[in-house]
């Protein structure tokens, strides 16, 4: 199958909209519309309900939704590792959530590129949700979150340790009312849920939540607020005044793991880079 076609389709399905998504794919109108009737002949099925004004997915669009991100991505993995120049002679594809990034991850990567010139590197941010499931279709070579997943055939290491603190935009406010007013909570997974509600079982619902702890940092500085965010993250704020260390609230101790599959081609390589972090 034309991968242009399921190109096409996969930017119509997020767009919602053939306008949109020719603009996207710098391509006419008329040429989209094409390509998915292609599709949709090739598939012998209707892809997309169309009414005036509104585009959706009928029950078949939204099967091949899922596997048309496999496959795209899996042919961008295999025309990459054909593409190799011949002093590459091997490719590393990494995917983290997006705060160990920030953390330590990019320092990592960083020492990778500089010690390994024949080392071809391919770098994502991802949920923790996308990790896991890129690591079972063996889309990514290494993972890094904050809970270790537990498919078998896969080596997980705990390699950081991260504690989690409660800061604020004002000063000397208590940890009831950094959480009560203003606070954004940050989905930090499992284990930081069940800590922060034993911590905090009578806060109101928060206002803001969000998935991305960059995103909480810059929505407080913008406008104010509080978040539980990693230590390292806001150690420049904090020095700088512009974020505040709630007094007395608990520090939520997280750790970061490094997970990759045990019969990967890679898999003694991944065993050495991650000594250096």
């Amino acid at each position: 199958m034309d991968m242009i076609l399921l190109k096409t389709f996969i930017e119509v399905s997020k767009t919602r909209n053939f306008g949109q998504a020719s603009v996207n794919l710098c391509v006419s109108s008329s040429t989209v519309s094409a390509r998915i009737k292609q599709l949709e002949a090739i598939m012998g099925v209707s892809l997309f309900i169309r009414r005036h004004h509104e585009i959706s997915l009928t029950p078949s669009g939204e099967g091949l939704e899922r596997h048309a991100h496999f496959i795209l991505n899996a042919w961008d993995r295999a025309y990459e590792d054909t593409a190799l120049s011949q002093r590459q002679h091997k490719r590393l594809v990494v995917a983290g959530v997006s705060s160990l990034w920030d953390i330590f991850v990019q320092d990592w990567l960083n020492d990778i590129y500089t010690s390994h010139k024949d080392l071809s590197l391919r770098a994502e941010e991802s949920t923790p949700l996308r990790v896991v499931e890129k690591l079972e279709q063996s889309l990514i070579d290494v993972g890094f979150m904050y809970e270790p997943p537990t498919m078998k055939g896969l080596v997980v290491h705990e390699v950081a340790n991260v504690p989690m603190i409660l800061v604020a935009d004002r000063q000397g406010i208590s940890p009831e009312l950094a959480v009560s007013e203003g606070y954004i909570r940050v989905e930090w997974g499992t284990a930081f849920a069940v800590m922060h509600e034993s911590y905090f079982p009578q806060r109101p619902l928060a206002r803001v939540r969000a998935n991305s702890g960059r995103v909480a940092l810059n929505l407080i500085l913008n406008s104010g607020g509080a978040a539980y965010l990693p230590e390292v993250m806001v150690q420049q704020e904090i020095a700088t005044g512009k974020l505040h260390l709630v007094t007395d609230a608990p520090i939520i101790e997280m750790n970061a793991f490094a997970a990759y599959n045990s019969q990967g081609e890679h898999s003694r390589l991944i065993k050495s880079l991650l000594a250096k972090i």
